[in-house]
């Protein structure tokens, strides 16, 4: 048996999920423009257990979005997973949040490129395959029309998780590739951290920590 749970605290979406052998147990999802994570994820983790009649020493491991996204929210949520996984002995599994966000895609394309806005014109981006395998390493890229049509085709899935970024990619793109908005959920992790529980893939509690990908704009 393997019961896992699921944190994603990278965007104003702060979600929880617990899982059980790769099955759904339970949910919470909410979207805070206030980015309270701080104090909504202790609480719904602590409801979610407690509704289902666990405790934490009953987790075998815990799996986090380790970014790109909000340092805060990727704070709060690397600071919760390794105050719980610490003191249990419980394993720690990283998952980086574009494929997460990749992995929302329902239909999956040949390539699915995930796209978060961090600012300006400036995205957080990675490309995968149908098998979610990186084609395009997680980077950030100043997106113009120019730059996205040179890395996407007729049968490219883009997927982006708000709406001011859907409205700006929407203008830029020139060929019949697909666009999508999905929140960044854990509900999209429980497959995923089932897959790296199975194959023994656990991060280094010590040492690990979120994927701060450099910004090009930053001197």
């Amino acid at each position: 048996m393997s019961l896992i749970l699921n944190l994603e605290t990278s965007s104003k979406n702060c979600s929880v999920s617990l899982s059980s052998n790769g099955e759904l147990v339970s949910n919470f999802d909410l979207e805070d423009d206030k980015f309270r994570h701080s104090e909504l994820l202790t609480s719904s983790i602590q409801d979610i257990l407690t509704e289902n009649n666990f405790y934490v020493k009953d987790l075998d491991a815990i799996s986090i979005g380790v970014g790109p996204g909000s340092f805060t929210g990727l704070r709060i949520g690397f600071s919760v997973a390794k105050g719980l996984c610490y003191p249990h002995k419980i394993k720690f599994i990283g998952i980086p949040t574009l494929k997460i966000l990749a992995n929302s895609v329902e239909l999956k394309s040949e390539n699915i490129i995930s796209l978060i806005n961090d600012k300006g014109d400036y995205f957080y981006l990675a490309k995968y395959n149908t098998d979610l395998e990186e084609i395009k390493s997680p980077r950030i890229e100043l997106i113009d029309e120019n730059y996205l049509n040179n890395i996407i085709d007729d049968n490219s899935t883009i997927v982006v998780n708000t709406d001011s970024a859907y409205k700006l990619i929407e203008k830029l793109i020139i060929k019949k590739a697909s666009l999508i908005k999905n929140k960044i959920s854990s509900l999209n992790m429980v497959n995923l951290s089932q897959r790296s529980f199975d194959n023994n893939i656990f991060e280094d509690i010590a040492y690990t920590e979120p994927m701060y990908v450099k910004k090009p704009y930053v001197n």
